[in-house]
């Protein structure tokens, strides 16, 4: 599947001008963390990724799940988190 592909199929995602109206809120040294999906998503319910070739070992894919949104935490400027699931 390619990007543009991907992209048409899963339209509920963040997108980089949603991200920017977020960012400002954020020191420039805060740590970006994305929300950790367990596979079973994946099984059960047919989640595909984006895979792409691996920069160094070509002959394996790094995968991408689309991210769903910014989590604003109001006590915890120290990192930025990202939600992968809905």
């Amino acid at each position: 599947m390619t990007s543009k592909e991907y992209k048409e199929k899963y339209k509920h995602y963040l997108t980089v001008g949603e991200l920017k109206e977020q960012l400002y809120k954020y020191p420039n040294d805060a740590l970006v963390v994305a929300q950790r999906v367990e596979d079973v998503y994946y099984e059960k319910h047919g989640w595909e990724t984006l895979k792409k070739p691996d920069s160094l070992l070509p002959e394996y894919n790094n995968e991408y799940s689309p991210v769903w949104s910014p989590v604003i935490y109001a006590d915890d400027k120290e990192c930025f988190y990202l939600d992968l699931h809905y």
